[in-house]
Protein backbone atom coordinates (compact mmCIF):
# COMPACT_ATOMS: atom_id res chain seq x y z
CA UNK A 1 0.00 0.00 0.00
CA UNK A 2 1.68 3.18 -0.77
CA UNK A 3 2.33 5.32 1.80
CA UNK A 4 3.21 9.15 0.54
CA UNK A 5 -0.32 10.17 1.70
CA UNK A 6 0.23 9.36 5.05
CA UNK A 7 3.17 11.97 5.17
CA UNK A 8 2.20 14.73 3.21
CA UNK A 9 0.09 16.20 4.92
CA UNK A 10 0.51 15.38 8.41
CA UNK A 11 3.82 17.46 8.60
CA UNK A 12 4.65 19.34 12.10
CA UNK A 13 3.09 22.71 12.90
CA UNK A 14 4.56 25.49 11.29
CA UNK A 15 6.46 27.65 13.57
CA UNK A 16 4.80 30.99 12.70
CA UNK A 17 2.67 30.78 14.80
CA UNK A 18 -0.20 33.20 15.48
CA UNK A 19 -1.05 34.78 18.88
CA UNK A 20 -2.10 32.26 21.68
CA UNK A 21 -5.21 32.45 23.41
CA UNK A 22 -6.33 31.53 26.96
CA UNK A 23 -9.46 30.16 28.50
CA UNK A 24 -9.73 29.87 32.40
CA UNK A 25 -13.21 28.41 33.38
CA UNK A 26 -12.29 29.54 37.15
CA UNK A 27 -10.41 32.71 36.95
CA UNK A 28 -11.26 33.95 33.62
CA UNK A 29 -13.42 36.73 32.53
CA UNK A 30 -14.81 37.15 28.64
CA UNK A 31 -13.86 40.90 29.04
CA UNK A 32 -10.55 39.54 29.21
CA UNK A 33 -8.23 40.32 25.78
CA UNK A 34 -7.51 36.28 26.65
CA UNK A 35 -3.77 36.83 25.28
CA UNK A 36 -2.11 35.44 28.45
CA UNK A 37 -3.49 33.80 31.58
CA UNK A 38 -3.65 36.39 33.56
CA UNK A 39 -6.14 37.99 30.96
CA UNK A 40 -8.30 34.67 30.42
CA UNK A 41 -11.70 34.25 28.72
CA UNK A 42 -14.02 32.76 31.12
CA UNK A 43 -16.18 31.13 28.30
CA UNK A 44 -16.81 29.18 25.84
CA UNK A 45 -18.98 31.97 24.38
CA UNK A 46 -16.28 33.76 24.21
CA UNK A 47 -13.95 31.40 22.15
CA UNK A 48 -16.76 30.74 19.66
CA UNK A 49 -17.24 34.67 18.78
CA UNK A 50 -13.38 35.57 18.66
CA UNK A 51 -12.06 36.37 15.75
CA UNK A 52 -9.40 33.66 15.71
CA UNK A 53 -7.30 33.27 13.07
CA UNK A 54 -4.46 30.82 11.05
CA UNK A 55 -2.30 29.93 13.17
CA UNK A 56 -3.76 30.92 16.25
CA UNK A 57 -3.91 28.37 19.62
CA UNK A 58 -6.62 28.53 22.06
CA UNK A 59 -5.36 26.94 25.14
CA UNK A 60 -7.63 25.79 28.08
CA UNK A 61 -6.50 25.79 31.64
CA UNK A 62 -6.17 22.03 32.82
CA UNK A 63 -8.30 21.00 35.59
CA UNK A 64 -11.45 23.47 34.03
CA UNK A 65 -14.56 22.53 33.09
CA UNK A 66 -16.78 24.23 30.30
CA UNK A 67 -20.24 23.21 29.26
CA UNK A 68 -21.40 23.99 25.73
CA UNK A 69 -20.27 23.41 22.35
CA UNK A 70 -17.29 24.42 20.85
CA UNK A 71 -17.46 25.67 16.95
CA UNK A 72 -13.91 26.09 16.05
CA UNK A 73 -12.81 28.13 13.43
CA UNK A 74 -10.28 27.14 10.21
CA UNK A 75 -6.32 27.59 9.94
CA UNK A 76 -5.13 27.14 6.43
CA UNK A 77 -1.89 24.97 4.88
CA UNK A 78 1.17 25.36 7.12
CA UNK A 79 -0.76 27.63 9.86
CA UNK A 80 -3.51 25.43 11.79
CA UNK A 81 -5.89 26.94 14.42
CA UNK A 82 -4.62 25.05 17.68
CA UNK A 83 -7.12 23.96 20.30
CA UNK A 84 -5.45 22.46 23.21
CA UNK A 85 -4.64 22.79 27.02
CA UNK A 86 -2.27 24.68 29.16
CA UNK A 87 -1.23 24.49 33.14
CA UNK A 88 -1.45 21.20 35.32
CA UNK A 89 -3.70 18.48 36.40
CA UNK A 90 -6.24 16.93 34.83
CA UNK A 91 -6.78 17.48 30.59
CA UNK A 92 -9.70 20.54 30.69
CA UNK A 93 -13.06 18.79 30.19
CA UNK A 94 -15.92 20.10 27.64
CA UNK A 95 -19.19 18.95 28.53
CA UNK A 96 -22.24 18.63 26.47
CA UNK A 97 -25.00 18.22 29.78
CA UNK A 98 -26.17 20.17 32.12
CA UNK A 99 -25.97 19.44 36.02
CA UNK A 100 -29.00 18.44 38.20
CA UNK A 101 -27.01 17.51 41.63
CA UNK A 102 -29.36 19.82 43.84
CA UNK A 103 -32.63 18.63 45.55
CA UNK A 104 -34.42 21.51 43.83
CA UNK A 105 -33.69 20.39 40.38
CA UNK A 106 -36.31 18.35 40.95
CA UNK A 107 -40.08 18.08 41.72
CA UNK A 108 -41.88 15.33 43.02
CA UNK A 109 -44.52 14.27 40.43
CA UNK A 110 -45.73 11.64 43.29
CA UNK A 111 -45.83 7.54 42.04
CA UNK A 112 -42.32 7.69 42.33
CA UNK A 113 -42.00 10.21 39.05
CA UNK A 114 -39.50 13.17 39.53
CA UNK A 115 -39.64 16.27 37.07
CA UNK A 116 -37.11 18.62 35.95
CA UNK A 117 -38.54 21.98 36.06
CA UNK A 118 -40.26 23.80 33.17
CA UNK A 119 -39.19 26.80 31.43
CA UNK A 120 -40.35 30.07 31.74
CA UNK A 121 -40.06 31.91 28.84
CA UNK A 122 -40.22 36.29 28.47
CA UNK A 123 -40.20 37.60 24.56
CA UNK A 124 -38.39 40.31 24.00
CA UNK A 125 -37.79 42.76 20.46
CA UNK A 126 -38.95 41.39 17.05
CA UNK A 127 -36.49 40.31 14.70
CA UNK A 128 -35.45 42.42 11.66
CA UNK A 129 -37.37 41.89 8.59
CA UNK A 130 -38.52 38.79 9.75
CA UNK A 131 -42.50 39.46 8.89
CA UNK A 132 -41.30 41.32 5.61
CA UNK A 133 -40.13 37.36 4.36
CA UNK A 134 -42.11 35.47 1.60
CA UNK A 135 -43.07 31.93 2.30
CA UNK A 136 -41.91 28.90 0.02
CA UNK A 137 -42.80 25.53 -0.71
CA UNK A 138 -40.28 22.72 -1.64
CA UNK A 139 -41.19 19.43 -2.84
CA UNK A 140 -39.46 16.46 -3.73
CA UNK A 141 -39.65 12.28 -4.11
CA UNK A 142 -43.29 12.47 -5.88
CA UNK A 143 -44.94 15.02 -3.36
CA UNK A 144 -47.17 17.37 -5.57
CA UNK A 145 -49.26 20.06 -3.34
CA UNK A 146 -49.96 24.25 -4.73
CA UNK A 147 -48.93 26.90 -2.49
CA UNK A 148 -50.92 29.98 -2.45
CA UNK A 149 -50.96 33.49 -0.67
CA UNK A 150 -54.70 34.88 -0.23
CA UNK A 151 -56.17 37.91 1.07
CA UNK A 152 -57.48 36.31 5.03
CA UNK A 153 -61.35 36.08 5.89
CA UNK A 154 -60.48 35.35 9.75
CA UNK A 155 -59.21 37.43 12.25
CA UNK A 156 -55.21 38.18 10.64
CA UNK A 157 -57.38 39.94 7.90
CA UNK A 158 -54.89 42.21 6.28
CA UNK A 159 -51.60 39.81 7.19
CA UNK A 160 -50.25 37.17 4.63
CA UNK A 161 -52.38 34.09 5.03
CA UNK A 162 -50.55 31.22 2.60
CA UNK A 163 -52.86 28.42 2.03
CA UNK A 164 -50.88 24.57 1.10
CA UNK A 165 -53.15 22.51 -0.85
CA UNK A 166 -51.90 19.41 -0.52
CA UNK A 167 -52.53 16.16 -3.76
CA UNK A 168 -49.66 14.23 -2.95
CA UNK A 169 -47.97 14.67 0.77
CA UNK A 170 -44.74 12.26 0.03
CA UNK A 171 -43.55 9.53 1.57
CA UNK A 172 -41.20 11.17 3.87
CA UNK A 173 -40.61 14.67 5.73
CA UNK A 174 -38.23 16.60 3.48
CA UNK A 175 -40.94 15.13 0.60
CA UNK A 176 -42.68 18.47 1.28
CA UNK A 177 -40.82 21.10 2.90
CA UNK A 178 -42.58 24.87 3.87
CA UNK A 179 -39.67 27.73 4.97
CA UNK A 180 -39.14 30.70 5.41
CA UNK A 181 -35.31 32.02 4.84
CA UNK A 182 -32.77 34.93 4.97
CA UNK A 183 -33.37 36.25 8.75
CA UNK A 184 -30.41 36.78 11.41
CA UNK A 185 -29.93 35.02 14.57
CA UNK A 186 -26.82 34.86 17.12
CA UNK A 187 -25.63 32.42 18.94
CA UNK A 188 -26.70 31.49 22.95
CA UNK A 189 -30.28 33.26 22.00
CA UNK A 190 -33.84 31.72 21.94
CA UNK A 191 -36.42 32.47 19.84
CA UNK A 192 -39.76 32.66 20.24
CA UNK A 193 -42.23 32.17 16.93
CA UNK A 194 -45.80 32.90 16.99
CA UNK A 195 -47.91 31.94 14.09
CA UNK A 196 -51.96 30.45 13.66
CA UNK A 197 -52.80 27.28 11.89
CA UNK A 198 -55.96 25.68 10.55
CA UNK A 199 -56.38 22.34 8.31
CA UNK A 200 -59.54 20.75 6.75
CA UNK A 201 -58.01 17.52 8.08
CA UNK A 202 -56.14 17.57 11.29
CA UNK A 203 -52.41 16.43 11.72
CA UNK A 204 -49.10 16.96 13.71
CA UNK A 205 -45.97 18.75 12.54
CA UNK A 206 -43.47 16.56 13.88
CA UNK A 207 -40.36 18.01 12.69
CA UNK A 208 -39.38 21.22 12.35
CA UNK A 209 -35.57 22.65 11.43
CA UNK A 210 -33.66 25.43 12.16
CA UNK A 211 -30.87 26.13 9.70
CA UNK A 212 -29.01 28.03 7.30
CA UNK A 213 -30.23 28.99 4.32
CA UNK A 214 -28.23 26.97 1.64
CA UNK A 215 -26.00 24.01 1.66
CA UNK A 216 -24.42 22.48 3.57
CA UNK A 217 -28.15 23.73 5.44
CA UNK A 218 -26.33 23.24 8.62
CA UNK A 219 -28.59 23.28 11.90
CA UNK A 220 -28.08 26.19 13.58
CA UNK A 221 -29.93 24.88 16.81
CA UNK A 222 -32.50 22.95 18.67
CA UNK A 223 -36.24 23.46 17.90
CA UNK A 224 -38.57 23.13 20.94
CA UNK A 225 -41.87 21.85 21.94
CA UNK A 226 -42.84 19.91 19.24
CA UNK A 227 -45.30 18.25 17.62
CA UNK A 228 -47.25 20.83 16.43
CA UNK A 229 -50.90 19.71 16.73
CA UNK A 230 -53.32 21.54 13.62
CA UNK A 231 -56.92 21.08 14.24
CA UNK A 232 -59.81 22.68 11.80
CA UNK A 233 -59.87 26.02 13.55
CA UNK A 234 -57.70 28.79 13.76
CA UNK A 235 -55.23 28.43 17.17
CA UNK A 236 -52.24 30.48 17.72
CA UNK A 237 -49.39 28.19 18.33
CA UNK A 238 -45.58 29.24 19.28
CA UNK A 239 -42.10 27.37 19.23
CA UNK A 240 -39.03 28.23 20.70
CA UNK A 241 -35.38 27.68 19.53
CA UNK A 242 -32.40 28.24 20.91
CA UNK A 243 -29.37 28.98 18.66
CA UNK A 244 -25.87 27.61 19.08
CA UNK A 245 -24.25 29.77 15.83
CA UNK A 246 -23.94 33.00 14.97
CA UNK A 247 -26.18 33.20 11.11
CA UNK A 248 -27.58 36.20 8.93
CA UNK A 249 -28.71 34.00 7.07
CA UNK A 250 -31.12 31.59 9.02
CA UNK A 251 -33.78 29.38 7.49
CA UNK A 252 -36.68 27.91 9.47
CA UNK A 253 -38.61 25.20 7.94
CA UNK A 254 -41.62 22.65 8.52
CA UNK A 255 -41.45 19.31 7.09
CA UNK A 256 -44.99 18.61 6.21
CA UNK A 257 -44.39 15.30 3.60
CA UNK A 258 -45.95 12.40 4.40
CA UNK A 259 -47.62 14.15 7.60
CA UNK A 260 -49.90 16.49 5.83
CA UNK A 261 -52.86 14.52 4.88
CA UNK A 262 -53.84 13.51 0.80
CA UNK A 263 -56.28 16.72 -0.04
CA UNK A 264 -56.39 18.43 3.03
CA UNK A 265 -55.78 22.74 2.99
CA UNK A 266 -53.22 24.00 5.29
CA UNK A 267 -53.76 27.10 6.21
CA UNK A 268 -50.99 29.50 7.92
CA UNK A 269 -50.67 33.09 9.04
CA UNK A 270 -47.01 33.79 10.13
CA UNK A 271 -47.49 36.26 13.14
CA UNK A 272 -44.05 37.08 14.55
CA UNK A 273 -40.79 35.90 16.10
CA UNK A 274 -39.18 37.22 18.42
CA UNK A 275 -35.97 37.27 21.27
CA UNK A 276 -36.65 36.07 24.32
CA UNK A 277 -34.98 34.96 27.35
CA UNK A 278 -36.00 31.87 29.44
CA UNK A 279 -35.43 31.39 32.77
CA UNK A 280 -34.08 27.55 32.19
CA UNK A 281 -32.29 24.53 33.85
CA UNK A 282 -30.21 24.34 30.62
CA UNK A 283 -32.14 21.21 29.38
CA UNK A 284 -33.08 22.95 25.85
CA UNK A 285 -33.18 19.71 23.61
CA UNK A 286 -33.53 16.37 23.68
CA UNK A 287 -31.47 14.61 26.88
CA UNK A 288 -30.11 11.16 25.20
CA UNK A 289 -28.93 10.03 28.46
CA UNK A 290 -28.25 10.79 32.03
CA UNK A 291 -24.94 10.00 33.35
CA UNK A 292 -25.14 8.69 37.51
CA UNK A 293 -22.11 10.03 39.49
CA UNK A 294 -19.95 9.59 36.01
CA UNK A 295 -20.23 5.24 35.92
CA UNK A 296 -23.63 4.37 35.46
CA UNK A 297 -26.12 5.62 32.85
CA UNK A 298 -30.10 6.18 33.48
CA UNK A 299 -32.09 4.08 30.83
CA UNK A 300 -34.27 6.32 28.44
CA UNK A 301 -37.50 5.29 27.63
CA UNK A 302 -40.21 6.75 24.96
CA UNK A 303 -43.27 7.01 26.62
CA UNK A 304 -44.62 8.41 30.66
CA UNK A 305 -46.10 4.82 30.63
CA UNK A 306 -42.91 3.09 30.17
CA UNK A 307 -41.67 4.62 33.37
CA UNK A 308 -41.27 1.94 35.70
CA UNK A 309 -38.08 1.22 37.16
CA UNK A 310 -35.01 2.48 39.43
CA UNK A 311 -33.17 5.26 36.95
CA UNK A 312 -35.77 4.75 33.74
CA UNK A 313 -36.24 8.26 32.25
CA UNK A 314 -38.27 10.41 29.82
CA UNK A 315 -38.04 13.45 27.99
CA UNK A 316 -40.71 15.30 27.13
CA UNK A 317 -40.37 17.07 24.27
CA UNK A 318 -43.47 18.97 24.77
CA UNK A 319 -42.45 20.67 27.34
CA UNK A 320 -38.82 20.17 27.52
CA UNK A 321 -38.65 18.38 30.75
CA UNK A 322 -36.98 15.06 32.24
CA UNK A 323 -39.33 12.69 34.24
CA UNK A 324 -37.13 10.30 36.33
CA UNK A 325 -38.54 6.88 38.37
CA UNK A 326 -36.82 7.06 41.39
CA UNK A 327 -37.84 6.22 45.25
CA UNK A 328 -36.14 9.36 46.43
CA UNK A 329 -35.12 12.39 45.34
CA UNK A 330 -32.66 11.54 42.87
CA UNK A 331 -30.30 14.62 44.03
CA UNK A 332 -30.09 12.33 47.45
CA UNK A 333 -29.26 9.28 45.20
CA UNK A 334 -26.63 10.79 43.22
CA UNK A 335 -23.69 13.25 43.93
CA UNK A 336 -23.44 14.02 40.22
CA UNK A 337 -26.30 13.87 38.02
CA UNK A 338 -25.54 14.99 33.99
CA UNK A 339 -27.94 15.03 31.56
CA UNK A 340 -26.83 14.53 28.06
CA UNK A 341 -27.94 17.01 25.36
CA UNK A 342 -28.93 16.21 21.72
CA UNK A 343 -26.20 18.56 20.49
CA UNK A 344 -22.36 17.35 19.40
CA UNK A 345 -19.95 19.10 21.68
CA UNK A 346 -17.29 20.05 18.82
CA UNK A 347 -19.55 20.92 16.22
CA UNK A 348 -16.25 20.44 13.12
CA UNK A 349 -18.26 21.07 10.52
CA UNK A 350 -16.85 22.77 7.39
CA UNK A 351 -13.44 22.71 9.29
CA UNK A 352 -9.93 22.53 7.74
CA UNK A 353 -6.39 22.85 9.05
CA UNK A 354 -7.49 22.55 12.61
CA UNK A 355 -5.18 20.18 15.80
CA UNK A 356 -7.48 19.22 18.56
CA UNK A 357 -5.01 17.94 21.68
CA UNK A 358 -5.28 16.91 25.03
CA UNK A 359 -8.68 17.57 25.35
CA UNK A 360 -11.40 15.57 27.39
CA UNK A 361 -14.77 15.03 25.67
CA UNK A 362 -17.46 14.25 27.72
CA UNK A 363 -21.01 13.34 28.59
CA UNK A 364 -22.96 14.50 25.22
CA UNK A 365 -25.93 13.14 23.79
CA UNK A 366 -24.80 13.60 20.11
CA UNK A 367 -21.38 13.32 18.64
CA UNK A 368 -18.15 13.91 20.49
CA UNK A 369 -17.19 15.47 17.28
CA UNK A 370 -19.80 15.77 14.44
CA UNK A 371 -20.14 17.49 10.98
CA UNK A 372 -19.59 17.37 6.96
CA UNK A 373 -16.98 18.52 5.16
CA UNK A 374 -13.94 17.99 7.49
CA UNK A 375 -10.56 18.44 6.21
CA UNK A 376 -6.78 18.84 6.97
CA UNK A 377 -7.54 18.04 10.65
CA UNK A 378 -5.40 16.60 13.71
CA UNK A 379 -7.63 15.02 16.71
CA UNK A 380 -4.37 13.84 19.40
CA UNK A 381 -4.82 12.26 23.07
CA UNK A 382 -8.62 13.21 23.18
CA UNK A 383 -10.45 11.22 25.42
CA UNK A 384 -13.92 11.22 24.37
CA UNK A 385 -16.33 9.55 26.44
CA UNK A 386 -20.46 9.06 27.49
CA UNK A 387 -21.01 10.17 23.86
CA UNK A 388 -24.35 9.36 22.33
CA UNK A 389 -27.96 8.17 22.99
CA UNK A 390 -29.91 11.44 21.61
CA UNK A 391 -33.34 10.67 19.63
CA UNK A 392 -31.93 11.29 16.25
CA UNK A 393 -35.29 12.74 14.45
CA UNK A 394 -36.43 14.44 18.00
CA UNK A 395 -39.77 13.32 17.57
CA UNK A 396 -40.24 12.12 21.17
CA UNK A 397 -41.00 9.15 20.37
CA UNK A 398 -43.95 9.59 18.07
CA UNK A 399 -42.46 9.18 15.14
CA UNK A 400 -38.86 7.18 14.37
CA UNK A 401 -37.17 5.71 17.04
CA UNK A 402 -33.72 6.02 16.58
CA UNK A 403 -30.85 6.75 19.20
CA UNK A 404 -27.64 7.68 17.92
CA UNK A 405 -24.01 9.06 19.01
CA UNK A 406 -20.76 8.66 18.05
CA UNK A 407 -16.56 9.70 19.21
CA UNK A 408 -15.55 11.59 16.30
CA UNK A 409 -17.75 11.16 13.13
CA UNK A 410 -16.40 12.35 9.36
CA UNK A 411 -20.14 13.02 7.90
CA UNK A 412 -19.39 12.25 4.23
CA UNK A 413 -16.53 14.73 2.01
CA UNK A 414 -13.85 14.28 4.70
CA UNK A 415 -10.53 13.90 3.66
CA UNK A 416 -6.53 14.26 4.91
CA UNK A 417 -7.57 13.41 8.49
CA UNK A 418 -5.60 12.01 11.51
CA UNK A 419 -6.71 10.43 14.74
CA UNK A 420 -4.28 8.86 16.56
CA UNK A 421 -3.19 8.47 20.69
CA UNK A 422 -6.38 8.93 21.41
CA UNK A 423 -8.84 7.31 24.35
CA UNK A 424 -13.02 6.06 23.68
CA UNK A 425 -15.04 4.55 26.21
CA UNK A 426 -18.69 4.59 26.38
CA UNK A 427 -20.25 5.37 23.33
CA UNK A 428 -23.78 4.40 22.27
CA UNK A 429 -22.36 3.70 18.46
CA UNK A 430 -19.08 4.05 17.40
CA UNK A 431 -16.09 5.09 19.12
CA UNK A 432 -14.65 6.38 14.98
CA UNK A 433 -16.43 6.44 12.12
CA UNK A 434 -16.38 7.71 8.91
CA UNK A 435 -19.71 7.45 6.73
CA UNK A 436 -21.88 9.51 4.27
CA UNK A 437 -25.26 9.55 2.39
CA UNK A 438 -25.29 11.18 -1.50
CA UNK A 439 -22.35 12.09 -3.80
CA UNK A 440 -18.97 12.71 -1.54
CA UNK A 441 -15.59 11.71 -1.21
CA UNK A 442 -13.72 10.18 1.57
CA UNK A 443 -9.87 10.22 1.62
CA UNK A 444 -7.06 10.05 3.15
CA UNK A 445 -8.26 9.34 6.51
CA UNK A 446 -5.80 7.70 9.46
CA UNK A 447 -7.19 6.13 12.98
CA UNK A 448 -3.46 5.22 14.73
CA UNK A 449 -2.93 4.35 18.29
CA UNK A 450 -5.74 4.88 19.91
CA UNK A 451 -7.28 2.82 23.05
CA UNK A 452 -11.28 1.81 22.56
CA UNK A 453 -13.16 0.16 24.86
CA UNK A 454 -16.75 -0.32 25.96
CA UNK A 455 -18.23 0.84 22.77
CA UNK A 456 -20.64 -0.26 20.65
CA UNK A 457 -18.83 -0.41 17.56
CA UNK A 458 -14.99 0.40 17.64
CA UNK A 459 -14.95 1.49 13.93
CA UNK A 460 -17.82 1.94 11.43
CA UNK A 461 -17.83 2.53 7.88
CA UNK A 462 -20.32 2.69 5.02
CA UNK A 463 -20.77 5.40 2.03
CA UNK A 464 -24.09 4.62 0.17
CA UNK A 465 -24.02 6.34 -3.21
CA UNK A 466 -22.32 4.69 -6.63
CA UNK A 467 -21.16 7.89 -7.35
CA UNK A 468 -19.47 8.30 -4.38
CA UNK A 469 -15.46 7.66 -3.78
CA UNK A 470 -13.98 6.46 -0.61
CA UNK A 471 -9.91 5.69 -0.88
CA UNK A 472 -7.26 5.25 1.50
CA UNK A 473 -8.76 4.34 4.62
CA UNK A 474 -6.34 3.15 7.48
CA UNK A 475 -7.28 1.50 10.89
CA UNK A 476 -3.99 0.52 12.49
CA UNK A 477 -2.21 0.22 15.79
CA UNK A 478 -5.61 0.20 18.00
CA UNK A 479 -6.26 -1.48 21.12
CA UNK A 480 -9.86 -2.05 20.94
CA UNK A 481 -11.95 -4.07 23.73
CA UNK A 482 -15.04 -5.08 24.53
CA UNK A 483 -17.38 -4.29 21.99
CA UNK A 484 -20.79 -3.71 22.86
CA UNK A 485 -20.29 -4.11 26.50
CA UNK A 486 -21.01 -0.50 26.89
CA UNK A 487 -24.09 1.20 29.11
CA UNK A 488 -25.53 1.59 25.65
CA UNK A 489 -26.25 -1.81 24.39
CA UNK A 490 -28.57 -2.59 26.82
CA UNK A 491 -30.54 -0.14 25.68
CA UNK A 492 -30.42 -1.07 21.89
CA UNK A 493 -33.44 -2.68 20.26
CA UNK A 494 -30.70 -3.48 17.78
CA UNK A 495 -27.80 -5.12 20.06
CA UNK A 496 -24.68 -5.34 17.40
CA UNK A 497 -21.42 -5.30 19.49
CA UNK A 498 -18.72 -5.35 16.70
CA UNK A 499 -14.82 -4.08 17.03
CA UNK A 500 -15.36 -3.88 13.06
CA UNK A 501 -18.82 -3.14 11.76
CA UNK A 502 -19.10 -2.55 7.58
CA UNK A 503 -22.46 -1.70 6.50
CA UNK A 504 -24.03 -1.87 3.22
CA UNK A 505 -21.90 0.37 1.16
CA UNK A 506 -22.21 1.23 -2.13
CA UNK A 507 -19.19 3.46 -2.56
CA UNK A 508 -16.12 3.23 -5.04
CA UNK A 509 -13.86 2.19 -2.19
CA UNK A 510 -10.12 1.15 -2.82
CA UNK A 511 -7.17 1.14 -0.20
CA UNK A 512 -8.97 0.12 2.65
CA UNK A 513 -6.48 -1.40 5.05
CA UNK A 514 -7.24 -2.66 8.88
CA UNK A 515 -4.33 -3.61 10.12
CA UNK A 516 -2.23 -4.39 13.38
CA UNK A 517 -4.81 -4.07 15.49
CA UNK A 518 -5.85 -6.10 18.96
CA UNK A 519 -10.09 -6.64 18.26
CA UNK A 520 -10.47 -8.35 22.02
CA UNK A 521 -14.12 -9.34 22.82
CA UNK A 522 -17.17 -8.35 21.60
CA UNK A 523 -21.09 -9.37 22.03
CA UNK A 524 -21.36 -10.17 18.21
CA UNK A 525 -18.69 -10.34 16.41
CA UNK A 526 -15.25 -8.89 16.17
CA UNK A 527 -15.65 -8.02 12.67
CA UNK A 528 -18.87 -7.86 10.54
CA UNK A 529 -18.62 -6.91 6.94
CA UNK A 530 -22.42 -6.34 5.09
CA UNK A 531 -20.08 -6.18 1.70
CA UNK A 532 -17.97 -7.30 -0.44
CA UNK A 533 -15.13 -4.71 -1.79
CA UNK A 534 -12.17 -7.18 -1.18
CA UNK A 535 -10.50 -5.19 -4.50
CA UNK A 536 -10.27 -2.82 -2.78
CA UNK A 537 -9.30 -3.58 1.15
CA UNK A 538 -6.66 -4.96 3.10
CA UNK A 539 -6.99 -6.98 6.34
CA UNK A 540 -4.02 -8.45 7.82
CA UNK A 541 -1.57 -8.78 10.89
CA UNK A 542 -4.32 -8.37 13.55
CA UNK A 543 -4.86 -10.06 16.75
CA UNK A 544 -8.77 -11.43 17.34
CA UNK A 545 -9.52 -12.39 21.13
CA UNK A 546 -13.35 -13.61 21.43
CA UNK A 547 -15.22 -15.89 23.62
CA UNK A 548 -15.31 -19.48 22.57
CA UNK A 549 -18.87 -19.30 21.87
CA UNK A 550 -19.27 -15.97 19.76
CA UNK A 551 -18.00 -16.09 15.84
CA UNK A 552 -14.95 -14.12 15.24
CA UNK A 553 -15.60 -12.70 11.72
CA UNK A 554 -19.36 -12.77 10.07
CA UNK A 555 -18.19 -12.02 6.61
CA UNK A 556 -21.92 -11.17 4.65
CA UNK A 557 -24.04 -13.66 5.69
CA UNK A 558 -21.07 -16.74 7.33
CA UNK A 559 -20.09 -16.69 10.53
CA UNK A 560 -16.66 -17.92 11.26
CA UNK A 561 -15.52 -19.11 15.10
CA UNK A 562 -12.05 -19.72 16.08
CA UNK A 563 -12.31 -23.16 15.15
CA UNK A 564 -12.80 -21.97 11.06
CA UNK A 565 -10.00 -19.69 11.04
CA UNK A 566 -8.69 -21.81 8.21
CA UNK A 567 -11.87 -21.85 6.41
CA UNK A 568 -12.46 -17.75 6.86
CA UNK A 569 -8.93 -16.99 5.29
CA UNK A 570 -10.20 -20.07 2.18
CA UNK A 571 -12.90 -18.54 1.90
CA UNK A 572 -12.86 -14.46 2.06
CA UNK A 573 -9.27 -14.35 1.38
CA UNK A 574 -8.16 -11.71 4.75
CA UNK A 575 -5.77 -11.51 7.56
CA UNK A 576 -3.56 -13.97 5.93
CA UNK A 577 -0.60 -13.12 8.56
CA UNK A 578 -3.15 -12.52 11.59
CA UNK A 579 -3.82 -14.16 14.60
CA UNK A 580 -6.79 -15.85 17.19
CA UNK A 581 -6.34 -16.44 20.70
CA UNK A 582 -8.88 -18.49 21.51
CA UNK A 583 -10.96 -17.83 24.29
CA UNK A 584 -12.58 -19.45 27.29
Amino acid sequence: MKQIFFTVFFLSVSLLFGVDYYVDSESGSDTNSGTSPAAAWQSLKAVNNADIKPGDIVRFKRGGQWRGQLVPKSGEEGKPVVYTSYGDGEKPKLLGSVPLNKLTDWIDEGNHLWSTRPDTVHSEAAVTNFAELIWGLHQEGGAKSERKIVASLSKYAGKKEYQIVCSVPGSASNHLQFFAAGFPVNAEKYYLFRFATKSTKPFSVTTIRFSESGSPWTGLGNVIQLPVEIGTEWTEQEILFRCNIDCDHARLTFFLGKDLPQNAVFSFVPLELREATVESNGINTDVGNLILDGNKAGFKKWTREDLKTQDNFWYELKTNRVFFFSDKNPATLYKNIEAALHRHIVFHNCCRYVHFTDLDIRYGAAHGFGGTKVEHCVYRGLDVSWIGGADQYQQGGEGRRVRFGNGIEFWSDASDCLVENCRFWEIYDAALTNQGNGVNQQRNIIYRNNTIWNCEYSFEYWNRDSESVTDHILFENNACFNAGFGWGHAQRPDKNGRHVMVYNNTAKTTNFTIRNNIFCNATESCVRFDDDFRNGLTMDENIYWQQSDKPVFQWLKDRYGADRFADYRNDVGLDKNSVIVHGH
